[in-house]
């Protein structure tokens, strides 16, 4: 035991440094905020992503040959884009539980699972065959690092236990949902009756009429003026920033829209986003509203393609530099680059420039509308990358998690 406590440690230790490495550069003092949110975002944050890969697919269009380098999170996006067939997927991540997480999801498809069984552990979520399913068929194939988290003990229970207690209700995201059906119930709202709308227009009607006003109770509105209060959303002091621009009485507006899109921008039997936030699981009866990689369709091609997929606790751009020059078709940035400072995105896309292959694609959300990106590029970037902007409007406006300012969709012209 003291020897697995050990490894979760320097684990979470290495998590902190990279963060702050990525995202804070090489500032010489970091603020309170900056310091508490690194140490935050070491824990759990996403049971899931919420970039919806079905837009990502549709902008990168990766072919058989294709590799692509993406950011892991929860891991339902690197595993999604191998029902493309890609010839790999680099999933990196500077918090070890999401890579742990990750692993979780790869050694489950590498396993000999059943359908059924890998839709209970990852679908559902919520059942005791999940643990005696990890210590009977996962825990022997999992690296001494990967088994160390999942095997610790936390309030006197395993983290594995989560997926017998329902998952995606843990994480920092997860209890922040929470806490915002708790305010909905208190203002006698349940979030859950948007799931039965039976038309995309009676989602908008509902919305307006039930949800809106819990946006402009004086209980939430003082929650979100507070940046600590939304590192749950993994959303960092420069980004809470951008996202109200620095005036923090907008934000429960900001978040008000945003969680409006998610509510109404396609019917919710095939929004599993919508599901989860308003819901707190997935469709696990219609098995409509789901991930790609959670879809029984996809099951067995993703048994067969999972070894092209490659998990690494690492920072994005170190990734890149252990690269070799054009071998890389695809970068899926997600938001990180709200996160970093002007050198540090100077020093990745010199990477991006660098590892790219001709046609190389990237690919990532902001916050607020604005790219952070062409004021950071210098001359010789420039020439290298272009911003497709109607491709960028016309997916962004379709992204059926809503939650971000824009979607940004580069073209490397070198």
């Amino acid at each position: 035991m003291p020897q697995l406590v050990e490894t979760v440690k320097s684990d979470a230790n290495r998590s902190q440094l990279l963060l702050a490495q990525a995202v804070y550069g090489h500032k010489s003092s970091l603020s309170v905020k900056e310091r508490l949110f690194a140490l935050w975002f070491q824990r759990l944050v996403y049971t899931q992503i919420w970039e919806d890969p079905v837009i990502d697919m549709e902008a990168l269009q990766l072919g058989s040959l294709d590799h692509v380098v993406t950011i892991a999170s929860g891991g339902c996006n690197a595993l999604s884009y191998l029902t493309a067939h890609p010839g790999k997927v680099t999933a990196v991540d500077l918090n070890h539980t999401h890579v742990a997480l990750l692993k979780l999801k790869k050694a489950a498809l590498q396993g000999d699972l059943t359908y059924a069984q890998f839709f209970e552990f990852f679908g559902v979520g919520q059942s005791l065959r999940n643990v005696q399913i990890y210590d009977n068929l996962l825990k022997s194939s999992l690296d001494a690092d990967t088994r160390a988290y999942w095997d610790e003990r936390v309030w006197f229970k395993r983290r594995i236990e989560m997926f017998a207690k329902g998952f995606y209700r843990h994480g920092l995201l997860g209890q922040l949902i929470g806490l915002i059906h708790f305010v909905a119930r208190c203002h006698g709202v349940r979030l859950h009756e948007l799931l039965q709308q039976p038309s995309q227009a009676s989602q908008i009607e509902w919305f307006d009429r039930h949800v809106a006003k819990i946006f402009d109770s004086v209980w939430l509105k003082k929650l979100c003026s507070s940046p600590i209060a939304l590192y749950n959303l993994g959303i960092p002091p420069s980004q809470y920033a951008a996202l109200c621009d620095e005036q923090p009485s907008r934000m429960t507006q900001v978040l008000k829209e945003r969680a409006r899109k998610l509510a109404t921008v396609t019917p919710v039997c095939d929004n599993y986003f919508a599901w989860q936030a308003f819901g707190r699981s997935y469709d696990v009866t219609g098995k409509s509203a789901l991930p790609p990689y959670l879809m029984a369709s996809h099951f067995e091609q993703l048994k067969a393609q999972v070894h092209r997929l490659h998990v690494e606790q690492n920072n994005f751009r170190l990734t890149l530099q252990g690269m070799q020059p054009q071998t890389v078709d695809a970068y899926v940035l997600l938001d990180a680059q709200d996160w970093m400072s002007k050198d540090e995105l100077q020093a990745l896309w010199q990477e991006i420039s660098r590892t790219a292959r001709p046609g190389a694609r990237v690919i990532f959300r902001t916050a607020g509308k604005d790219s952070p990106v062409d004021a950071c590029l210098n001359n010789t970037l420039q020439m290298f990358w272009r911003r497709n902007v109607s491709r960028s409007e016309i997916l962004g406006q379709r992204d059926r998690s809503g939650i971000y300012g824009a979607f940004h969709h580069y073209e490397y012209q070198g």
